[in-house]
């Protein structure tokens, strides 16, 4: 079927029954998809029985773990002895907390409404991106990536498989993506306000995401200022708003640590990916759950520990420089490619690699037609995995630029398949005709 044969029903042909219609109006509709994405996610949940998670699942979701000893009632730390905390955004830390206070600690209930939660977001991101494709691409590009996010198996994995904010920040960057879009010319000060308020609730889930805000509040500003517009005080207004939205969590950090913290496991991160051992990936060993690491973290408190992991990795860069930017450039690798696997485990690597090939050709393509507003997504696609160069990447980190990776790819495919289709058009007007 033609790849515009689902955008377009055809008029000629109108089909006379009423379930022919229906089925016209569900695949149209993003109301529907996103309904079968929920759906597929639910089912997919209960079918499997991902919502009953072996103990040892739990010692790696530290956003679960972080919520679980908020609903005990021992603050926002990742363990009965351990010293308090600022290790991850407090957000999703919060509605786990939620979950096991009111369902039960680490019980099945809880963890399946906590992937139902992530369901729902990774539902709605359909919506999101069928949204983006009308404003930026077409409608065959906007359904085609709204049905395949629906049944993706990566999307469908992290909203099933992971007590993490995974699914949420993929939702919430590509929301962000979409009123950034919207908003193009608006200069209202209520407008900006809600827009510094979802970027406080973004740094607030994720803090990797906020590497894009300088990008897309710029570009907002400079749209403004080109229509000669008033741009300053919407920017300021908006920065008030985003930094009050942060003010209650860093305030905590200064009362606990003595520093308005917004995120302190950088230097941890840092250390775990640049180390005698740094081949390109997290090495467990430079963790805390390395026995010896993990003593030091609960005598010296967080942000010591931290602050001296951090220390010892720079110093690491220093003595080693040609080795640093050497595995930087397999983090590159990894983060566009997967981490590399053996066997038949393999194909992974295939698809990681042609997704990221197939995306940053629909970004070139998109670049050479001039698309309005492709600068968006060049900018998050260049931007937003930056830190992961210099620390370490994993699948899940590029889980949250999938959507629009995903928009880039179809809209490649679409535009070939339109470009074949109109070459073999006369061909096949003129073999009739013999």
């Amino acid at each position: 079927m033609p790849l515009t044969a689902l955008a377009r029903p055809s008029t000629n042909k109108v089909p006379r029954s009423s379930l022919a219609r229906w089925a016209i109006h569900v695949v149209h509709s993003p109301s529907w998809i996103v309904g079968i994405a929920l759906l597929v996610r639910i089912l997919y949940n209960v079918i499997r029985g991902c919502y009953r998670f072996p103990w040892h699942y739990w010692n790696g979701m530290e956003m679960a773990v972080l919520g679980r000893w908020m609903a005990l009632g021992e603050g926002f730390k990742l363990g009965i002895d351990y010293p308090p905390s600022a290790w991850t955004a407090p957000l999703y830390p919060c509605v786990a907390a939620l979950a096991f206070r009111v369902l039960g600690d680490l019980s099945h209930a809880a963890v399946f409404a906590l992937l139902v939660f992530n369901s729902i977001f990774a539902a709605l991101t359909c919506w999101t991106i069928y949204r983006i494709a009308q404003r930026v691409f077409n409608e065959t590009t906007a359904l085609w990536s709204a049905w395949i996010w629906a049944l993706l198996p990566s999307s469908i994995y992290f909203s099933t498989h992971w007590i993490w904010e995974t699914a949420t920040s993929a939702f919430l960057l590509s929301l962000l993506l979409l009123i950034t879009l919207k908003m193009e010319g608006d200069n209202r000060l209520l407008a900006w306000c809600g827009y510094g308020f979802l970027w406080g609730m973004l740094a607030l889930t994720n803090t990797a995401a906020v590497s894009w805000l300088p990008f897309s509040g710029c570009w907002l500003a400079f749209r403004l200022h080109r229509q000669k517009r008033v741009y300053l005080l919407p920017v300021v207004a908006a920065s008030v708003v985003f930094w009050a939205t942060l003010t209650p969590w860093m305030v905590r950090n200064y009362v606990v640590f003595g520093t308005p913290l917004l995120r302190g496991d950088f230097g941890a991160e840092l250390r775990a990916g640049n180390n005698p051992m740094a081949q390109g990936w997290w090495v467990s060993d430079y963790t805390y759950n390395n026995p010896v690491l993990l003593k030091q973290y609960k005598q010296m408190g967080e942000p010591a520990y931290v602050s001296t992991q951090g220390r010892l990795a720079r110093e690491w860069i220093a003595q080693h420089p040609r080795r640093f930017l050497t595995v930087c450039f397999y983090r590159f690798l990894y983060f566009w490619g997967g981490l590399p696997h053996q066997g038949r485990d393999q194909v992974e690597n295939y698809l990681f690699t042609l997704a990221s090939l197939l995306s940053f050709a629909g970004l070139a393509l998109a670049i050479r037609r001039r698309l309005h507003g492709i600068f968006l997504f060049a900018s998050l696609l260049l931007f937003y995995p930056m830190t992961y160069y210099i620390t370490f990447p994993t699948p899940r980190y590029r889980h949250a630029i999938e959507p629009e990776m995903l928009l880039l790819s179809v809209f490649l495919m679409a535009s070939a398949w339109t470009a074949i289709t109109a070459k073999l058009r006369p061909a096949c007007k003129s073999d009739s005709l013999l």
